[in-house]
């Protein structure tokens, strides 16, 4: 996402991705949990990694709109 686009989120959109990438987090926990070899473990946890970063990048941006 370019940085011109990230300044024309409102706070509804930040909350409207923080909430899917929730959504994703808790699904890609489940699903490690049931994985059962060595290749989906890698797998969701890099996608966990990847997505926890998300998280955390939306979070600053919504943190920089509240304040």
């Amino acid at each position: 996402m370019k940085k011109d686009k990230i300044l024309e989120m409102n706070k509804a959109d930040l909350i409207s991705h923080i909430n899917e990438i929730q959504t994703a987090l808790k699904n890609s926990y489940s699903n490690m949990q049931l994985a059962d070899n060595s290749h989906l473990l890698d797998y969701y946890a890099y996608k966990i990694k990847s997505e926890q970063a998300l998280h955390e990048f939306f979070m600053e941006e919504f943190k920089k709109l509240e304040g």
